[in-house]
């Protein structure tokens, strides 16, 4: 690059200009930088393991205890999932009330297709008699 020479604008600066001209949200440009989105995507995940691990080490670890501390785990996930989102709603923390609400849907998805996959083996697992 030559000195005096100005750079071409980057992607931010024409969402930028464009949201100051416009009056639009460019909120999906700037999520990935953004560290509050990644408090609220990571936050319920992080603080739901440490109590699955706790039904892990209270009911013993033989067969069916890893089901409970799975399930424990999914349903501590949405449920502080969503108790941010709803609470960053209220203190207009929009960023942060996103990546919670994300992790909300991300948590029930991943439970929903990981129950299913239990139930199925242990569906076949048992020895069922037709008549």
């Amino acid at each position: 690059m030559v000195v005096g020479e100005e750079m071409a604008p980057g992607i931010l600066e024409i969402a930028k200009a464009k949201d100051e001209e416009e009056d639009l949200d460019y909120l999906e440009i700037e999520i990935y930088k953004d560290l509050e989105f990644w408090k609220g995507l990571g936050i319920p995940i992080i603080s739901s393991i440490p109590f699955a691990f706790l039904v892990l080490l209270m009911t013993g670890s033989e067969g069916g205890d890893w089901v409970g501390s799975c399930f424990c785990f999914f349903f501590l996930w949405v449920l502080i999932g969503l108790s941010l989102a709803i609470n960053a709603q209220i203190i207009k923390r929009r960023r942060y009330s996103l990546g919670s609400y994300i992790s909300t849907i991300l948590g029930i998805i991943i439970g929903v297709v990981l129950s299913s996959y239990l139930v199925g083996i242990i569906l076949s697992n048992l020895n069922l008699r037709t008549i």
